[in-house]
């Protein structure tokens, strides 16, 4: 089986303002109160509104900023906020830093983490404890694959009609185009085609519908045979290294 690579690359970044650098050798030596871990409320912020959070190759975010809640309220109802120890991370994870939000108590997270260069899917869950109650807590990080595989198929959905569709690994960052020449057959000869795939900005399918019940090879020779698939190619978004696989 043959397949084009395309090398593409860009550079993703975010920048965060007021971040609280993870401070270990600080929180050791934080008090520790004697009151009842009651009294603390340590959580990822929305519960289960997401069960990992998602990173591009580059370290960009995907989707939903997590965020942990992280307080110690006293009998007065007065909220104090506690900056969370780590615990344990991935090694492939440089660091992690927070900000205050409006809310008394939550911290939004940042993870800053090295490029994914392999063609695998990393993941790994940042662990950590409170310092008062000595809860722990973790959240699963995912890091996408330095290339974003796509994969061509064919599917005869009735006598004379193909539908081929592309379906990328993630969501493609700008629309992609997929391009595969194909030829279809039956007594009276071939019929040369072409197969055009468009994965809209964010997705990760596109398809094509080609009909030839009202082409002259099947007018007058009857229905197709078959079809022969040659060596496409793939233009797109600069994010990714794609991976064209065929399937047929």
């Amino acid at each position: 089986m043959k397949k084009v690579l395309f090398i593409l690359s860009l550079i993703i970044g975010y920048s965060c303002s007021s971040e609280i650098p993870f401070d270990k050798d600080g929180a050791e030596n934080a008090v520790t109160r004697r009151v009842s871990s009651d009294e603390y409320s340590f959580e990822i912020y929305g519960g289960a509104l997401a069960s990992s959070y998602q990173y591009n190759c580059k370290g960009g975010l995907e989707g939903i900023t997590p965020a942990v809640v992280s307080y110690y309220k006293d009998n007065n109802n007065t909220i104090e906020p506690i900056i969370p120890q780590i615990l344990t991370k991935p090694v492939w994870i440089d660091s992690v830093a927070y900000t205050t939000s409006m809310y008394a108590g939550m911290f939004v997270v940042y993870v800053y983490m090295q490029n994914n260069t392999s063609s695998v899917e990393r993941s790994g869950d940042i662990v950590w404890q409170q310092l008062g109650s000595n809860k722990t807590l973790s959240i699963k990080v995912v890091q996408e694959a330095g290339n974003n595989p796509v994969r061509v198929s064919v599917e005869q959905t009735y006598n004379n009609r193909y539908l081929f569709t592309a379906t990328s690994t993630y969501p493609v960052k700008d629309e992609v185009r997929v391009r595969v020449p194909f030829e279809v057959y039956n007594d009276g000869g071939k019929l040369d085609h072409g197969a055009l795939m468009v994965i809209p900005k964010g997705e990760q399918t596109g398809t094509y519908l080609m009909d030839f019940n009202a082409s002259p090879l099947v007018y007058y020779h009857g229905d197709l045979k078959g079809y022969n698939l040659f060596e496409g190619s793939i233009i797109g978004d600069d994010v990714y290294t794609y991976e064209f696989y065929r399937y047929w």
